[in-house]
């Protein structure tokens, strides 16, 4: 089932690998993750965790480089697909209006708004998912900055959950993707609770202390305000009694 991939895999890498030594293999490195986030045609993380494999085993390139490259591609490519969905209007897009695409589109609206934290830093961790969710968050017109603070986190750790890969402390995990990704999502999930989780809390104790923490902090804190009230509302509607 996998093996096309694996084919397509071989060859990306193959093609990368032609660089090596050259500053033109980071050039590759960071066009392929940034055009990852935008079309999702194959998975950036296998190219990361080749190149990361490469530098343990050769030396080069830096595996510093690599992993900052990777983070810079992760969050220019998640930034890119938020800002076309912020921009381009539903109604130019002929796909959109599909009846179960415009409803898996509301979908996400939903899951974005009520809980944009564990979403936008797990949906890094699904190659599809990720475009769908940051094109989203576009269209709703998730405020700007409150979407870079988690596209950031979520580009810093799936950065760097790839090059453990490559570097061998996930050595099962390089023979299996299927389980990679998903143990990537469920540490996305987790990672953006724990996001969500303080950040309220940060902003609880510097309301009563009467801190401003500026306008980054202020747009996170009306969507914090935000998702508690759809949460309220959601919880509201599943104890309403039915007629």
């Amino acid at each position: 089932m996998f093996e096309w991939l694996t084919a397509a895999n071989d060859a990306m890498m193959t093609y990368a690998t032609s660089f090596e030594g050259t500053p033109w293999l980071f050039v590759f490195l960071w066009l392929f993750i940034t055009l990852d986030g935008i079309l999702p045609i194959f998975p950036s993380e296998s190219l990361v965790i080749g190149v990361v494999a490469l530098s343990m085993s050769t030396g080069h390139p830096n595996i510093w480089i690599v992993f900052a490259i990777a983070i810079v591609g992760a969050l220019g490519g998640d930034l890119t697909a938020y800002t076309i969905g912020r921009y381009l209007s539903v109604k130019d897009i002929r796909l959109l209006k599909v009846p179960r695409v415009a409803r898996m589109m509301q979908w996400a609206e939903r899951m974005v708004a009520s809980r944009p934290a564990p979403v936008i830093i797990s949906a890094r961790y699904i190659p599809i998912g990720r475009v769908a969710v940051n094109f989203t968050a576009g269209q709703m017109r998730f405020p700007r900055r409150a979407f870079v603070f988690y596209a950031a986190i979520a580009a810093v750790t799936w950065a760097g959950y790839s090059s453990l890969i490559g570097m061998g402390a996930g050595t099962w995990l390089k023979g299996h993707p299927i389980v990679a990704v998903v143990a990537g999502v469920v540490g996305g999930v987790l990672l953006g609770y724990i996001v969500d989780f303080v950040v309220r809390r940060i902003l609880r104790v510097g309301e009563k202390r009467g801190h401003d923490f500026g306008e980054g902090f202020e747009q996170l804190a009306e969507v914090a305000q935000h998702s508690n009230e759809l949460r309220h509302r959601e919880q509201h509607d599943d104890h309403k009694p039915l007629d």
